[in-house]
């Protein structure tokens, strides 16, 4: 498996609009950190969960990915890995060409299918190293990066 390159990450982090599957209504798990972090980046959020209800307050919630907007190709997948597989083949099937599994998310067999399906696919990478770190993440770049271990 080729590495994951600055290249991909900044293709994917090159739009205006992210999807988010897996994104909660705790606004204390991570999933609601990633958003709020996104959304201070000025990012358009799409909140992606099938526990949401059509007549959320928020525009950005909906339930499943083929309620997305036909010009948002980029998603973030925050899921519990048995659901991860499934979201891959569903955002294939509606067009997305960016996914960024988040670490802990990621199945052998939903890489597989985003990358035999042609996406830009970044994995075993957390988020947080790449959208303008700060605090605690801000010093785990460092280190990585110290030691080598960032993506060229």
């Amino acid at each position: 498996m080729q590495p994951i390159t600055q290249q991909q990450i900044n293709a994917f982090l090159s739009t205006d609009s992210i999807a988010i599957a897996g994104a909660s209504r705790n606004p204390k798990s991570f999933s609601a950190s990633v958003a709020q972090q996104l959304s201070a980046l000025k990012y358009k959020l799409w909140l992606v969960n099938p526990m949401f209800e059509r007549d959320e307050p928020f525009a950005g919630k909906v339930t499943v990915l083929q309620n997305l907007p036909a010009t948002v190709k980029h998603l973030l997948i925050l899921t519990p890995a048995t659901e991860t597989e499934s979201v891959v083949e569903a955002a294939i099937k509606q067009g997305i060409t960016h996914i960024w599994i988040q670490q802990s998310s990621e199945t052998p067999a939903a890489i597989e299918s985003a990358l035999r399906n042609g996406v830009n696919l970044i994995h075993h990478q957390c988020i947080f190293m790449f959208a303008n770190p700060t605090g605690l993440h801000k010093f785990h770049r460092s280190i990585k990066q110290l030691f080598g271990a960032m993506p060229k």
